[in-house]
């Protein structure tokens, strides 16, 4: 069965066209007599023209006809389809043009859909038949190559649907009715999301899909947004109408260009927001870790921990250490304690903050002890529960040794009785002047 054959006056001549392609009506072919000279353009052998019982107007093979991929193989329905394909385009105001193949023969388009300036050409390919993915990617990309854009259509799931630009479709169930689309057109929208999300788009006829791939108003995409699903109504899965077992692997479908945009978008800004949490997180880290010339935190957990576990039911791992907001760039250090009948619960103050120099850790309430670096230990001014460390010593003590109530004490009897015992030593009077020679005894 084929559209198209060879006459040998008139040319190429069609069969869906009402004037054949060449200015003739289809009784100069049908039932001629003498039969029309019309020959198979690919095998040269001798064709006839034939008018089915549903209306359909089509060529065959004469008899004996040799192996020819035109003389058989091809369903009824995929003629239809070829024919439905090939109307569409016309409707969109190309040129349409079966059976089309490469001077190299290294492919053959069902249906050929040539703009009117000729610089966009669209293969449309109704594949009825199981085909291997690998095969069929190979095919779409000698289209690319060579600069023609392809949609391919199914009538059935298939592995292939979804790898390369495709539509899955429903044929016409009875007279009057026309072919619609099934599966492989989406759009974006927000309904309950929290981002944009992909959905089907659904009642589209066969002939306005064609139309808007021939009018560039819909193009093949692969999504890049991190959860690539087309979601039913409900939200959940993927929509009733998108079945198959092959389905939950669909990669490309058509959209139109302003929902590539958004999709390419949402993705930019959401890899933008994930490396801004993560330069956030790791910031203050690295800022405390160049100012306090610590290399290995890990090394300050240990000692600070170390020193301050005074609970045996601690581990190393019953200590954390994290940036909080309420004590500025300082590194704060929690524990987590056991409570008789309560199990494990975290410290809600930590134990102590440490800060990398000066200018941090003055400007808050000190309720917790804080912690600097040795090396700047006599810049700092005197203040309550103030410690210093030197990891290079493995060692963490008080700014100022604790005082006890005695030691208070004495060192206040101290100081008491030193300014008595200058208030009773004998001086020379302020007014009194000693004259040389005059000088005590024994100077």
């Amino acid at each position: 069965m084929a559209f198209l054959v060879q006459h040998a006056m008139w040319g190429t001549i069609d069969a869906t066209v009402r004037d054949l392609g060449c200015g003739r009506s289809w009784d100069a072919v049908h039932r001629a007599r003498p039969s029309a000279p019309l020959n198979c353009r690919e095998c040269r052998h001798g064709m006839v023209a034939v008018h089915s019982p549903r209306g359909l107007r089509f060529f065959r093979h004469a008899p004996r006809a040799p192996r020819c991929s035109m003389a058989g193989g091809e369903s009824l329905e995929h003629h239809l389809l070829k024919l439905e394909l090939a109307q569409a385009a016309r409707s969109a105001g190309f040129h349409a043009e079966y059976e089309v193949g490469a001077p190299d023969g290294s492919w053959r388009a069902d249906v050929m859909a040539t703009s009117a300036d000729g610089t966009r050409r669209v293969a449309l390919e109704a594949q009825l038949s199981p085909i291997a993915v690998e095969d069929i990617r190979a095919r779409t990309d000698r289209y690319e190559t060579e600069g023609i854009a392809v949609c391919w259509f199914g009538v059935a799931p298939r592995p292939w649907l979804g790898s390369i630009p495709s539509l899955l479709l429903d044929s016409p169930q009875q007279a009057g009715t026309s072919w619609t689309v099934r599966a492989g057109i989406a759009r974006m929208t927000a309904d309950d999301f929290t981002y944009l999300h992909w959905a089907p788009v659904q009642g589209v006829s066969l002939t306005d899909a064609i139309a808007w791939i021939m009018s560039d108003r819909m193009r093949p995409h692969s999504s890049v947004w991190l959860a690539p699903i087309v979601h039913g109504e409900a939200g959940q899965g993927w929509a009733a109408e998108w079945t198959g077992p092959n389905l939950e692997k669909w990669q490309m479908w058509w959209t139109a260009p302003r929902y590539i945009e958004a999709d390419v978008q949402q993705e930019r800004e959401f890899r933008e927001q994930a490396e801004y949490a993560k330069l956030v997180a790791t910031l203050p880290m690295d800022a405390f870790r160049e100012r306090t010339g610590i290399e290995r935190l890990s090394t300050l957990k240990s000692l600070i921990c170390g020193h301050f576990s005074n609970n045996v039911t601690r581990t190393p791992e019953d200590f954390s250490m994290r940036f909080a907001p309420e004590y500025e760039d300082g590194m704060a250090f929690y524990g987590y304690r056991w409570t008789h009948g309560m199990g494990k619960t975290r410290d809600r103050k930590p134990f102590i903050v440490v800060y990398p120099n000066l200018r941090s850790g003055q400007t808050w309430d000190h309720d917790v002890p804080v912690a600097f670096p040795a090396s700047i230990g006599d810049q700092l001014p005197k203040m309550e529960g103030l410690w210093l460390f030197d990891l290079a010593e493995k060692r963490i003590w008080p700014a100022a040794p604790r005082r006890s109530v005695v030691s208070a004490a004495m060192e206040s009897w101290n100081l008491t009785a030193t300014v008595d015992t200058q208030q009773q030593s004998p001086g020379p009077d302020a007014d009194e002047t000693v004259a040389p020679g005059h000088e005590p005894p024994g100077q």
